[in-house]
């Protein structure tokens, strides 16, 4: 009966959750890149960033984006408001992920594409980005799930995600357990998917 409310729901929480996957993760290397070659202060720019963002609840950018934006002249879509704030935590988040997967290559090996006189695309594309993958995904599977959950606190700045839906239907049909019953099974449904396409993603890697 409410069939089309929770695709439209679902739809828009696949919508938001791969698009903001997308933008943090194109955040998340420039960071990493920032961090590691840009010099000091991009450096401690970084670091400043990623302490602030990762050690507040996500609830909190929302809130500024969305409130504050409109003091600013801007009045954007609160699914791009919120979609926005989700990029930005995560970014964080990723960029720590990129490092610690860069600083486990074994410096060595950097030396021997020197040795062998490799070029810097040359060098990241065999042996930087393979051994990148292989050491980040794992992880990157945890964030991509933890921000496809995180699509449920945009109900509070009404962007129309599964959680919103489940709320609107449970005030028209006053049957609470139901609805959020539906939009549990939805968001397990949808982070299995997204869990089996990164498996799939990893074993091809490491088979690589």
């Amino acid at each position: 009966m409410h069939g089309p409310s929770y695709l439209d729901g679902l739809a828009q929480t696949a919508f938001v959750a791969l698009w903001a996957s997308l933008g943090a993760l194109l955040l998340g290397i420039t960071l990493t890149l920032l961090r590691l070659m840009g010099g000091r202060w991009a450096a401690a720019f970084v670091g400043g960033y990623v302490q602030v963002l990762r050690n507040i609840p996500v609830l909190l950018p929302i809130y500024l984006i969305y409130f504050g934006l409109p003091t600013l002249g801007l009045f954007w879509p609160a699914v791009v408001c919120g979609g926005m704030a989700l990029i930005m935590q995560n970014a964080a988040f990723i960029s720590e992920i990129f490092r610690g997967s860069i600083k486990a290559i074994d410096r060595v090996q950097f030396d021997a594409t020197r040795s062998l006189g490799l070029s810097p695309w040359t060098t990241f594309r065999r042996v930087t980005l393979p051994q990148l993958l292989v050491y980040s995904l794992p992880a990157l599977r945890n964030q991509a799930v933890l921000l496809l959950k995180d699509t449920s606190l945009l109900s509070v700045i009404t962007v129309a995600e599964v959680t919103m839906q489940a709320k609107v239907l449970t005030e028209r049909t006053a049957s609470a357990y139901h609805a959020f019953l539906v939009a549990a099974v939805l968001y397990l449904a949808i982070v299995a998917l997204s869990e089996l396409a990164f498996r799939i993603a990893e074993r091809r890697v490491r088979w690589r």
